[in-house]
């Protein structure tokens, strides 16, 4: 659009448009509130930044969704497609902030100035081709302290708030210089005053250490106020649905409900998955809730046993990542827990949600995701992938509800009950699906209802090392690993990567007079019951009846996992 032609929507259209709605508004005829979306990084989202004060100053018509996400900078934001996403929402104003995380040191996010200022020119063009109005925020200071002026902020942050402020000008976007701002409110309160609103870091030695960064629930309002006489005056058409004084002064986050928050870019209460986890309380209270926010989390992780019962709960699953390389003959000198697993789940009634854990050993032998030894261990809407040997449920009670679960050579072992209730199970090239262990006095082992079985169609190719794998063929839907292993798949969609004789029985004759092995329903080019092996049971619709949840999971110690 011509820039003259645009100045002018703004100046004069625009206000018109939002006079026009907030009149219908009065009337009872209102068409959907103005929606803001904010986007940048940790000093933007709602627990460590300005966000959720910001969300304090709006009135009824105006609606704000907060895409900030920690870590994140100009060039990281992009490609992880958030700001795809964030565009999707169709906003009517853009608030976007960066800076922070394209300061050098930072793999993956740093940027120099000249690639820090082609994305923000990417980031106005694509609002406006979208239909909506960008507004630029130069980045919130960081309270560095200059040793040669007492009470002066040095901020590192100068140079990408100029050149933000210039390109506002040449791109004619409106301006909130929240850099010049915030330096000017933090010099006015001096270096102690501005403690109240820093959140603490620890305590080392007696010494306590603050974040200079980023912001607790003190500053959420605080520095919105200045975001928001900012935006008045940048764009006066937002001028009647900014409130002049906050809803609250003290917002509480959605994060307020957990009692640790794990992130990388230390916005949360730990920096390591491991370090919340050594956090848990002694047994007898409430479930210890860990949110971790998105990033790469690099293993060994121990659940520990006889504490309170931990919950692990991911923002997104497949930016969530939970990482471990070594197999079990690579041991980590760190860590001596039985066939190396990098999550290793010691206590009772666990629970995560929305995470990735993966072992990317490869194809090597043994390599454990995740190993449970505790019961009533619940995963929700996770993704679970390896090689070998990638779940072990060693015993207890367990539910998988709405996961992905990879892997080659069985996968999915152990003598736990296990049922994975709507999951997908993803073969790589063969293998086996599982490797039972069920004890003889055990009704059941490993059940799977109405899940989605899947397979790779060309060779697997390990992501670290580029590799081909030369593994290929047929996958059975298990072997026993143990005689009596019991293996149910119940209404399942089965993909032409299984044999059609479906089962293996590891070598040994005998396993065929004592594996409890069985299917109902079956479909799919894989879920053929003509070819399977005699052995296995077809269930009838009475016998298929008793698969449910509440059954498997009942008797004497009964567990309701749902919801």
């Amino acid at each position: 659009m011509n820039p003259t032609i645009y100045l002018k929507y703004l100046s004069v259209y625009r206000p018109i448009l939002l006079g026009l709605s907030l009149m219908l508004g009065s009337l009872g005829l209102a068409a959907a509130p103005l929606k803001i979306v904010l986007v940048g990084d940790s000093t933007v989202t709602d627990n460590a930044g300005w966000g959720l004060g910001f969300k304090q100053f709006l009135t009824a018509e105006a609606t704000c969704v907060n895409t900030a996400q920690g870590g994140r900078s100009s060039l990281s934001f992009r490609m992880e497609g958030r700001w795809t996403n964030a565009l999707g929402l169709h906003g009517d104003y853009y608030l976007i902030q960066f800076g922070h995380n394209n300061e050098p040191g930072k793999p993956g996010r740093s940027t120099d100035l000249p690639t820090y200022v082609s994305n923000l020119v990417s980031y106005v063009e694509e609002a406006r081709a979208a239909g909506a109005q960008p507004v630029l925020v130069t980045p919130l200071t960081r309270r560095q302290w200059d040793k040669d002026h007492p009470g002066r902020i040095k901020s590192s942050l100068a140079p990408y708030a100029e050149e933000m402020r210039k390109l506002a000008v040449e791109r004619h976007v409106p301006l909130i210089d929240l850099q010049a701002r915030s330096i000017a409110l933090c010099e006015s309160l001096g270096p102690e005053k501005c403690l109240m609103f820093s959140p603490v870091k620890g305590v080392e030695n007696g010494h306590t250490n603050y974040d200079g960064t980023h912001l607790n629930e003190a500053g959420h309002v605080l520095f919105a106020k200045l975001v928001v006489e900012e935006l008045r005056q940048a764009v006066p058409a937002l001028a009647p649905v900014l409130r002049t004084e906050p809803l609250t002064e003290h917002p509480v986050s959605e994060e307020a409900a957990y009692d640790a928050v794990v992130a990388t870019d230390g916005s949360g209460t730990y920096t390591t998955v491991q370090a919340a986890l050594e956090a848990t309380p002694a047994p007898g209270g409430k479930p210890f809730r860990i949110l971790i926010k998105p990033g790469i989390y690099h293993g060994p992780w121990l659940v520990p046993k006889d504490k309170a019962p931990v919950q692990l709960m991911g923002e997104e699953t497949d930016n969530t990542v939970l990482t471990w390389p070594y197999n079990v003959n690579e041991k980590n000198t760190n860590w001596d827990y039985p066939f190396n697993p990098g999550l290793a789940v010691g206590g009772n009634d666990f629970r995560a949600e929305n995470l990735t854990i993966q072992n990317t050993s490869g194809d090597h032998g043994q390599a454990l995701a995740t190993r449970v030894d505790g019961d009533r261990a619940v995963f929700k809407h996770c993704r679970i992938i390896g090689w070998q040997d990638t779940v072990m449920l060693n015993d207890g009670r367990h539910y998988f509800t709405n996961c992905y679960v990879a892997g080659r050579v069985d996968f999915i072992y152990g003598s736990a009950t296990a049922v994975f209730d709507h999951c997908e199970i993803h073969s790589r090239n063969g293998g086996h699906v599982t490797a039972a262990s069920t004890p003889k006095e055990r009704a059941y082992g490993f059940v799977f209802l109405d899940c989605r079985l899947t397979g790779d169609t060309n060779a697997w190719v390990d992501p670290a090392t580029g590799t081909k794998s030369k593994k290929t063929g047929k996958a059975s839907l298990g072997r026993p690993w143990r005689p009596y292993a019991s293996v149910a798949y119940i209404r399942c969609e089965i993909g032409d990567h299984i044999s059609p004789k479906g089962w293996n029985n590891w070598g040994k004759v005998e396993n065929e007079q004592t594996a409890r092995y069985a299917e109902y329903l079956s479909s799919g080019p894989g879920g053929n019951r003509e070819n399977r092996v005699a052995w296995a049971h077809q269930l009838s619709e009475t016998e298929a009846s008793a698969f449910t949840v509440a059954q498997i999971f009942g008797g004497v110690n009964g567990w309701h996992p749902l919801p």
